[in-house]
């Protein structure tokens, strides 16, 4: 069977939106009762920012997604370009390596650095 540029489109766009929907209810779970959650409708647009933002750094898989969306609500959604953590990782990067974790691990160290100062 084969499919036309217009199916194949469909297929695509139809996978697209499952997947940043898996995403979203994983990102709700954990993040949903906290105070950077902004809301559902907004949450589902910042997954499918951090799906955009993901896939201009060649990182396609979704645990990579959610911990862009991630991020992106802790930090905001241009975190990888303004916080220097996320930029020296950027500057680091060996061609299209995933940094998806680097990242989430840097800002799950400032985030942690952030809570300590405040005690």
């Amino acid at each position: 069977m084969k499919l036309d540029a217009h199916q194949r489109g469909e297929v695509t766009a139809a996978a697209r939106d499952a997947s940043e929907r898996r995403i979203f209810a994983l990102l709700r779970q954990h993040y949903g009762p906290t105070q950077v959650w902004p809301g559902d409708p907004q949450a589902l647009e910042v997954v499918r920012a951090a799906t955009v933002k993901a896939a201009d750094y060649a990182m396609n898989a979704e645990r990579d997604v959610f911990k862009i969306a991630a991020l992106m609500l802790s930090f905001s959604d241009d975190f990888d370009t303004r916080e220097p953590w996320a930029r020296e990782i950027v500057a680091a990067r060996e061609g299209d390596a995933p940094i998806a974790e680097l990242w989430y691990q840097a800002g799950i160290a400032e985030v942690r650095r952030y809570e300590d100062a405040r005690r």
